[in-house]
């Protein structure tokens, strides 16, 4: 069971106890803002299942004409399909803007980690409205929107984005002890295919595996029977995937197998070679430049009460400001793979994220360096 802390946050998220922030619409709105509101809702539903499916639409409509690239001259066809990628994410993470929920940035300045480095970003996992704001946020983060890497459960992929994604080279986890090693193993050859060869800079996850309120039970139950922290606003994280990504993609020693080739001596061969190389990008799929940081990104919602997909998507709740903070870790202060040094990792990751939206969320305001 939760301890008595926890069962008060989530108590505090049932609608009749809900501060100013926090509430919805047609429980303290003016008899107008009520009428205003369920005006709107029609016109929303239209534009948000509009703008899917006409982007759904467009999507192939630009990215089949082009398919001949793929092969021919894929840096060409990878910088068109990331910038569709993009505009996709764009499309879905202002539903929240156009209904009033502002999002601020605090903490690290990433700005040199999204335009060079390659960045294992992990974020904690509260609500369906996780995915929007993170869209929403990479559309200021350069080359790393349209170069980006995701793993999202299995259940996703043959949704519109799901689809969009798996042409992009996302990939698509399915949870569970009794697929987990088959899975991590699909993993690490999905990276070894894409992440290179396609040129990706940041991969993003959810290392808590599910939504806070699903999770916290028993992961404070998990906790208390093996020695870890007492987490109350974040749960225990799982390292499966981060030790397979890190063991694939991470940092490597300097014999690395995959080192640059010669250039051949004869100028007509070099000059066939450098088209070629520019062509394909061949310098990032022969030098392999590994992930050298994580980025720790933890999400705050007014009052602790996280928002949903429907929430952004038809403005169900009464505007207010949602905060995004940054922390960046170099790679080698997780020490090595060890399954339980990652943990540890992790866990201090996690008590910054909870030290970080505590202070906020009593009051629903939001502190920091932006």
């Amino acid at each position: 069971m939760c301890d008595e802390q926890t069962r008060q946050l989530l108590e505090l998220a049932k609608e009749h106890n809900r501060p100013p922030g926090s509430r919805l619409v047609l429980k303290q709105g003016t008899w107008f803002d009520k009428l205003c509101w369920i005006i709107q809702i029609p016109l929303r539903a239209a534009m948000c299942f509009s703008v899917i499916f006409i982007f759904f639409m467009t999507y192939f409509g630009f990215i089949l004409p082009v398919s001949w690239a793929k092969h021919l001259w894929p840096r060409l066809y990878w910088f068109l399909e990331g910038k569709l990628y993009r505009w996709l994410q764009a499309f879905i993470g202002y539903w929240g803007y156009t209904a009033g929920y502002d999002i601020y940035e605090y903490g690290d300045d990433i700005t040199t980690y999204y335009r060079d480095e390659r960045v294992l970003v992990v974020c904690n996992h509260q609500s369906t409205a996780d995915v929007p704001v993170l869209f929403s946020v990479l559309q200021s983060k350069g080359v790393a929107a349209r170069k980006c890497l995701w793993l999202m459960d299995v259940m996703f992929r043959w949704t519109p984005f799901g689809i969009i994604g798996n042409s992009h080279g996302d990939y698509f986890i399915q949870q569970g002890k009794a697929t987990r090693e088959k899975q991590l193993d699909l993993l690490k050859s999905h990276l070894r295919n894409v992440f290179w060869d396609r040129d990706r800079r940041w991969v993003i996850l959810f290392p808590e595996g599910g939504f806070y309120y699903k999770r916290v039970e028993s992961s404070q139950r998990y906790g208390k029977q093996n020695g870890f922290p007492h987490l109350l606003y974040t749960t225990l994280p799982r390292t499966g995937a981060v030790k397979a990504i890190l063991e694939e993609i991470g940092p490597r020693g300097d014999d690395d197998e995959y080192s640059r080739r010669e250039r051949s001596s004869s100028k007509l061969k070099l000059l066939k070679d450098t088209v070629e190389a520019i062509r394909e990008k061949k310098y990032v799929k022969e030098t392999r430049p590994p992930i050298k940081y994580i980025l720790d990104v933890t999400i705050a919602y007014p009052n602790g009460i996280p928002l949903s997909l429907v929430s952004l998507g038809f403005g169900t709740r009464e505007k207010s400001d949602i905060a995004v903070n940054y922390k960046i870790y170099d790679i080698q202060e997780v020490g090595n793979f060890d399954l339980f040094k990652n943990l540890r990792f992790f866990l201090k990751c996690c008590d910054f994220c909870r030290k970080f939206p505590v202070e906020n969320r009593k009051y629903g305001i939001f502190r920091g360096t932006v």
